[in-house]
């Protein structure tokens, strides 16, 4: 009998001292405890003024690339039949850009993925330097199709480009009107990227389509498919 009581005085001791010492502690409102604020989840949209949730989940994917750019106000179809829907000033791409263009978000997306998986890894592995300025000729514009003049060009909905050149490191210039059928690494570097860019682009034109791309790479993610590359 005497052990038991010796424990249960222990415990009644010990309960003691924790409430005493709770007692003493001071006393906080929860008001006065600044709470932090909830870490942001990492895949969560950010909130794009005017976008659907399509719309915005593609502008999210857009800025996760590192390229610049800015939002245009969406546009309903003008007299023409043209207009550009989620539509993006782009800056900056991968690379530098010879001047901002205008492009829907699906477009910019995809020639921004077609710079970083084929582009600049093929530039490091023929010249063993990075590519470092894209060369257009624009975007978004109104106009009809080449040799179709009834029929809007993928340019007057923003799901096109022109490319004229490219630039590496070294400052040499990857001409297509100058280079895309010249011997060496310039003409081979041009050839095999227009041919790959038929994996990322629905329609491919160039030097090799007709004369009226003798100059330049169109590059679109329309409605049709072609490989003129």
């Amino acid at each position: 009998m005497a052990a038991s009581f010796r424990v249960s005085a222990g415990i009644v001791a010990a309960l003691g001292l924790m409430l005493l010492a709770s007692a003493c502690a001071p006393r906080q409102s929860a008001r006065s405890v600044p709470q932090a604020p909830p870490a942001p989840h990492a895949g969560a949209l950010l909130f794009w003024p005017n976008r659907d949730p399509i719309q915005s989940a593609c502008l999210n994917d857009l800025q996760a690339t590192g390229a610049q750019f800015e939002l245009i106000a969406q546009a309903e179809p003008g007299k023409d039949g043209c207009t550009l829907q989620n539509g993006v000033k782009l800056i900056r791409s991968s690379l530098t850009l010879n001047r901002p263009v205008e492009l829907t978000c699906p477009m910019a997306l995809r020639l921004v993925q077609f710079e970083q998986e084929v582009l600049q890894p093929e530039a490091q592995k023929l010249f063993g330097q990075s590519l470092v300025q894209l060369n257009h000729a624009g975007g978004f514009t109104c106009k009809a199709m080449t040799g179709n003049g009834s029929r809007i060009s993928e340019h007057g909905h923003g799901r096109a480009i022109d490319i004229w050149g490219f630039m590496l490191g070294d400052g040499t210039r990857l001409s297509v009107a100058e280079q895309f059928r010249a011997r060496g690494r310039e003409g081979q570097y041009l050839r095999e990227m227009n041919r790959a860019a038929c994996r990322y682009f629905s329609v491919v034109l160039g030097p090799n389509a007709d004369a009226a791309h003798a100059k330049h790479f169109h590059w679109d993610i329309g409605q049709w498919k072609r490989c003129g590359a």
